[in-house]
């Protein structure tokens, strides 16, 4: 059967073959026939743009797209219906009750839990591809997500959310570009990218890291065009048009690229990028993963993305082949990847392989799995994306492309969630645990430096006797005598009146001394308490307040409970998140208020 072949929710050119569902489509004339090898069974009808309808299910969300034929490019588009089949996923607690799988080699390449069609075609046979050149190695950062259920997402996107006081989450991937010798980074932005413009623009001008004419690091915000109207759909989707559109091309005076690293610029960790090109051009892999190894027990499994690596001879995994990709797996699925030991008693007590969102794609790979996708048109209200994680990586493993794992070792941690942002803040306050290379701490390496905006602020300054223990304090600080702080970042320009108490706080601070209510006038009133809080910038705490959510703010089982005292037209007040008290911008606190 030739054709188009589908993995939801996209469609997919002949050499990429089978699909998720297990569907497989076959073009005669002007239809398009899915012969599925589930329970449901969906026609569609190509009529040159948009297909048929679906008759699945009303609660199955539908997907639309576009794609060429491989067999003949210059052909009408065709458009169809597709429908997804959600997948179960275990949940911590099952993982902490299971028994552990014995101890077994990894599993041989899996189809998928729908059998497949045989005559499916697969990735055609290649020659091996040259070394690619560092020279040539386009990075490409992704900050263009909203970050749901984040208060702090209101008025910027993650990846321009403050760390460790004076950088942004933005500065860490771009920091491992520029520390492994690159010279080539584009920044790819649409949700709330105001600030993270600002900041990239004045942070990495091409002249202060010497990357001469042929370096940049340039921001490429999100577009449309006449087929792809609307945001950019997923992280794939993103990087789709901006491929299609010629734009990480990069100007006409340099090379054009042999390979692309595509980053998240929401996570925190230290990578040379060299040593993962190494393992991609040792390999000859089309697509490497950056992988990091981690204990169950450690880990959300309903949020992450488990890889499946075969082991080499050595007993190690690095460069090793990728047999499977999950997104929250279901537990069969989770058993199958583990890596136990022996004396592992629970599925918790084992490790996995995470994927960190980490890839190099080699330029046929690109061309194949993102290249022939004309139009991605999905739902806005749904929660339906197009994205490497769940769509274009498993789809590669599936269909014969060379897939191979880089292993990180080291401290790796995505910033999904207000929880995990004000955790990591936290940790580089307290001394590290284990390897330093495994801490928090580890971020900040004078090894490996950091760049950001240069201010021209006076240094910190005590007035009086003052405790401070396991914090992190910003040049232009004020605090006042008798305070205690502990535990707490302390951003640019705060002021701290007498005898106030700070515990596990983050100030996000302000740009300037006396930016908001008048030079040395205090943020945080004599007297106060704070315990948990995460202050943003222009906020004014009275004095006696005792801010410490002392009632928890948590339900019965557990689960986060929202409590929103926020002025919907000011956008002034405070929520409570996970147990974390957050005030807003411009939020003035009365003088002895007690939350």
């Amino acid at each position: 059967s030739r054709g188009l072949a589908c993995t939801a929710p996209l469609v997919v050119p002949p050499a990429l073959g089978r699909g998720r569902t297990g569907a497989l489509f076959s073009r005669k004339a002007s239809s398009v026939r899915w012969v599925s090898t589930s329970s449901r069974v969906t026609s569609a009808k190509a009529d040159g743009r948009v297909g048929g309808q679906s008759r699945g299910s009303d609660k199955t969300a539908l997907k639309r797209f576009r794609v060429r034929s491989a067999e003949d490019p210059g052909a009408p588009r065709q458009g169809v219906t597709v429908t997804a089949i959600a997948e179960p996923a275990v949940t911590n607690q099952e993982v902490a009750s299971t028994p552990a799988p014995a101890p077994r080699a990894p599993p041989p390449p899996a189809k998928t839990s729908l059998e497949i069609s045989e005559d499916a075609p697969a990735a055609p046979p290649q020659p091996k591809r040259a070394p690619v050149h560092k020279d040539l190695l386009q990075a490409v950062v992704m900050a263009g997500g909203p970050s749901t259920g984040n208060p702090l997402t209101e008025y910027e996107c993650a990846a321009s959310l403050k760390f460790a006081a004076t950088n942004r989450l933005i500065d860490f991937p771009l920091a491992n570009i520029i520390n492994s010798g690159m010279k080539r980074a584009f920044v790819l932005t649409q949700f709330n990218s105001y600030t993270l413009n600002q900041h990239v623009h004045a942070a990495y001008p091409p002249e202060v890291f010497g990357f001469g004419s042929d370096g940049y690091v340039d921001v490429l915000p999100s577009f449309q065009t006449i087929d792809d109207q609307g945001w950019s759909m997923g992280s794939a989707d993103c990087v789709r048009r901006h491929y299609k559109a010629g734009a990480l091309r990069g100007p006409g005076f340099v090379p054009a690229p042999e390979a692309y690293l595509i980053l998240s610029g929401e996570a925190l960790y230290r990578m040379d990028y060299g040593q993962m090109l190494k393992t991609h051009n040792e390999t000859g892999a089309d697509i490497t993963i950056g992988t990091a190894r981690r204990r169950l027990s450690e880990l959300d499994v309903t949020n992450l993305g488990m890889v499946g690596i075969e082991e080499n001879a050595d007993g190690t995994f690095q460069g090793g082949k990728v047999t499977r990709f999950l997104e929250k797996p279901d537990k069969k699925a989770l058993e199958a990847v583990a890596v136990c030991y022996e004396g592992a008693e629970f599925l918790s007590d084992c490790d996995v392989h995470v994927n960190m969102g980490v890839y190099i794609f080699s330029k046929r790979a690109m061309d194949s799995l993102l290249g022939r996708i004309d139009c991605v048109t999905l739902d806005p209200e749904s929660e339906e994306r197009l994205d490497f994680g769940k769509n274009i990586l498993p789809m590669a493993v599936q269909h014969g492309f060379s897939v191979v794992a880089h292993q990180h070792d080291g401290y790796w941690q995505p910033i999904r969630n207000l929880r995990e942002w004000y955790d990591a803040n936290l940790a580089l306050c307290v001394e590290a645990e284990g390897p330093f290379a495994y801490s928090a701490a580890s971020m900040i390496d004078h090894e490996n430096p950091l760049h950001s905006v240069p201010r021209c602020l006076p240094p910190a300054r005590f007035t009086g006797k003052v405790e401070m223990t396991n914090s992190i304090v910003s040049e232009g600080v004020l605090v006042g005598g008798g305070s205690s702080v502990t535990n707490s970042v302390l951003g640019p320009c705060v002021v701290l009146g007498e005898n106030t108490t700070i515990i596990e706080c983050i100030f996000i601070g302000h740009q300037e001394t006396g930016y908001l209510h008048g030079d040395g006038a205090a943020d945080v009133g004599s007297g106060a308490v704070l315990r948990n809080c995460v202050v943003h910038s222009d906020v004014v705490i009275g004095e006696n307040c005792f801010l410490t959510n002392e009632n928890g703010e948590k339900d019965k089982n557990g689960l986060d409970i929202n409590r929103v005292t926020v002025d919907p037209e000011t956008g002034k007040g405070y929520v409570i998140q996970d147990g974390i008290i957050v005030f807003m911008p411009g939020t003035v606190v009365a003088a002895g208020t007690v939350i």
